[in-house]
Formats: C-alpha cells, sequence, structure tokens
C-alpha cells in the first residue's frame, strides 16, 4: 500500500518558510547580545589614552543579513569624537558588502589610525576579538546551529 501525500505541499513550505524566518531572528537577537557583550568589552578596555575620543567613538558593530544591514550599535560619541562615530558607521557599513550571502555580526574600530595603535601594543579590540571567539560559536551550538 503506498504513502498517500495528505497535507497541502503548500502547507509545508508555508511552515518551513515561518520556521526559517523564526530562526533567523533568533539568530539576528542573539549576535545583537554577542555585539553588545564584545562593544562593552572595548569600551572598557583602558590600554590607551583617547585624546580626541574618535577612536573610542568609532567603536561599534552591525548585524547583516544577505548584504544587508539589518541592527547597527549606537557608534557613541565620547568626547568630541563625533568623527569617529560617523566614520566607525561607515565603516562597518562598507565591510558588510564582502558578506552578500548569511547572517553575519562585524564588529570595528573605524578609525584609520585603529591599526596602528594596535600595533604599537595597545588593545583596541585584542581583548574583544577574544571574547567573541569565545562567545559566539558556544551560543551558536546552544542555539542548535553547529
Amino acid at each position: 500500500m503506498p504513502i498517500k501525500q495528505l497535507t497541502p505541499m503548500s502547507e509545508i513550505d508555508r511552515y518551513t518558510e515561518q520556521e526559517l524566518k523564526r530562526l533567523q531572528t533568533v539568530l539576528i537577537r542573539s549576535l545583537q547580545y554577542c555585539g553588545e557583550q564584545v562593544l562593552n568589552k572595548a569600551r572598557s578596555t583602558n590600554s590607551y589614552k583617547d585624546q580626541t575620543g574618535n577612536l573610542r567613538s568609532s567603536l561599534g558593530y552591525v548585524v547583516a543579513v544577505d548584504g544587508r544591514v539589518v541592527y547597527q550599535s549606537d557608534f557613541q560619541t565620547v568626547k568630541q569624537g563625533r568623527d569617529g562615530s560617523e566614520k566607525g558607521a561607515a565603516f562597518a557599513k562598507k565591510l558588510v558588502r564582502r558578506f552578500p550571502h548569511g547572517v553575519c555580526l562585524i564588529v570595528v574600530a573605524g578609525m584609520e589610525y585603529a591599526a596602528h595603535v594596535k600595533n604599537k601594543g595597545y588593545d583596541v579590540l585584542d581583548s574583544s576579538e577574544l571574547l567573541a571567539d569565545k562567545i559566539v560559536p558556544s551560543m551558536l551550538k546552544q542555539l542548535g546551529f553547529t
């Protein structure tokens, strides 16, 4: 006796699409949480003296889906660092173009001299990167994505 499909294929497709959207929402929110943790770590690091506030203001993150920003952190202005906030947000958006498929978290220090400060031995995003390397895989595993 053959198996007969009673559920219409359109109903199966609708359910599958709905479940994918739900999982994507869970993933985005979880990456936002990770982004906030990593950003807080970066902002609390006091290994360098930020004279203008631009470098610290350029710290932030975005969550992107298929090359489009779906969430952006505040790129909080520190001291007179408005230029840093603008450059950080612009740099993060520029990096999103490198990831046209999938969901990603991008954390940046958007000032052009951030690498120079890092190369002098100061912690701009180093400890934050270590934190991200720890919590993102753990979160993905906990959610069942790996």
